[in-house]
């Protein structure tokens, strides 16, 4: 399942983040990482915006990013 097709309230694990190098490396800065745990906070009324909570960290993410993690419920 895709970080994009969650909603509020959902959380779980992320399993695998299909991006390249530069992508998987902004997402680490902000502490996404493959075997971290989240909580989907919000989403934008056209779906176009996520945000989640990762440990005390708040991020918002654009669809398109979201569509390229994988999570596990």
């Amino acid at each position: 399942m895709k970080l994009s097709e969650l909603k509020k309230g959902d959380s779980g694990t992320i399993v695998k983040i299909n991006a390249l190098k530069d992508l998987k490396r902004r997402f680490a800065s902000f502490g996404i990482y493959k075997g971290c745990k989240f909580e989907i906070i919000e989403c934008s009324l056209g779906g176009n915006t996520l945000e989640l909570k990762v440990g005390n960290t708040m991020i918002a993410l654009r669809r398109g990013e979201g569509e390229k993690i994988e999570v596990e419920l």
